[in-house]
């Protein structure tokens, strides 16, 4: 008999909130796969924060769900969409402050056949 697996569900309620990796972020880790190192989360930037010019070695694929960003020349509103992989980079700013949700998807590099 198969044991069944149970799909997860992270009320608002139980969502916690860790200091980001950058100055002046907030980041709540939703969900990570060991085995694949995929991986969802929701990153706040507050107004006047950014995020240094970065790779993504792992595809990168994220929804603005509030507020506005910059990324070098190209600019993000709320209920836009972006995808980054490797070799695409950016950095990101923003004035008044914004909300992503995050999904990291597997490593880009270990797909196309190169070094992890």
């Amino acid at each position: 008999m198969k044991s069944e697996q149970k799909h997860l569900i992270v009320p608002a309620a139980e969502m916690t909130w860790e200091p980001g990796i950058y100055e002046n972020t907030e980041m709540c880790y939703l969900w990570h796969e060991e085995e694949t190192g995929k991986r969802a989360f929701l990153l706040k930037m507050h107004p006047g924060s950014m995020i240094p010019m970065h790779d993504h070695p792992q595809r990168e694929i994220a929804w603005l769900l509030e507020g506005e960003v910059r990324l070098g020349e190209d600019r993000m509103r709320a209920g836009d969409f972006l995808t980054a992989g490797l070799g695409e980079l950016h950095d990101v700013y923003t004035e008044t402050g914004c909300l992503f949700f995050l999904f990291i998807d597997e490593d880009v590099t270990a797909a196309a056949g190169g070094d992890t």
